[in-house]
């Protein structure tokens, strides 16, 4: 229960990272090529620090999803047969 339920979080959070990463490089983009430092820094706040916590929240899960809730010898035994 717990797997589905970071396999869950894992996926939405990784996708909120890559979309709000790929807005925040265009918005940049935009802010460069009109030459408006206001447009180029406006997603430095809130905007960035969300990025940065679902990117963090996604490698939290991905550590748990592989390390977590397996003994060594099962772990051992999914990685010899791949």
């Amino acid at each position: 229960m717990y797997r589905s339920i970071l396999q869950k979080v894992f996926v939405f959070s990784l996708a909120l990272a890559l979309v709000g990463g790929v807005v925040f490089v265009l918005w940049q983009a935009v802010g460069l090529a009109a030459g408006s430092a206001a447009i180029l820094t406006a997603p430095n706040g809130v905007f960035k620090t969300v990025l940065c916590i679902a990117a963090s929240v996604a490698s939290i899960a991905a550590y748990l999803l592989l390390h977590v809730g397996s003994s060594p010898r099962e772990y051992a035994e999914e990685n010899q047969s791949k």
